[in-house]
């Protein structure tokens, strides 16, 4: 999978969701709250690939901070091989 802007391709190995992906790959993902999906900050863009449905709690999340169908929480989305993502808090950071 793909981490944009930092243009980083990793294996998703056996990680449960993104997050963790990215943290044992050191891609710097913000996450306040451990991985429970209470904070949002872990939010990123699916800009490739397929997504697996959204958890109980990233629906509640998701409706209540008004997400577009490709915005998604790190924690609680399943990783895809062929997936590309986006970290919105690292638009300008890239490269």
């Amino acid at each position: 999978m793909l981490f944009e802007p930092v243009h980083k391709s990793v294996e998703i190995g056996n990680s449960s969701n993104l997050l963790e992906v990215a943290l044992s790959n050191n891609i710097e993902l913000n996450h306040t709250c451990g991985g429970m999906g209470s904070c949002t900050t872990c939010r990123i863009f699916v800009l490739k690939g397929k997504m697996s449905p959204r958890t109980e709690i990233e629906k509640e999340r998701a409706e209540e901070r008004g997400f577009s169908s490709n915005e998604r929480l790190a924690c609680q989305l399943k990783p895809v091989d062929q997936m590309v993502v986006e970290i919105p808090a690292q638009r300008n950071q890239g490269s």
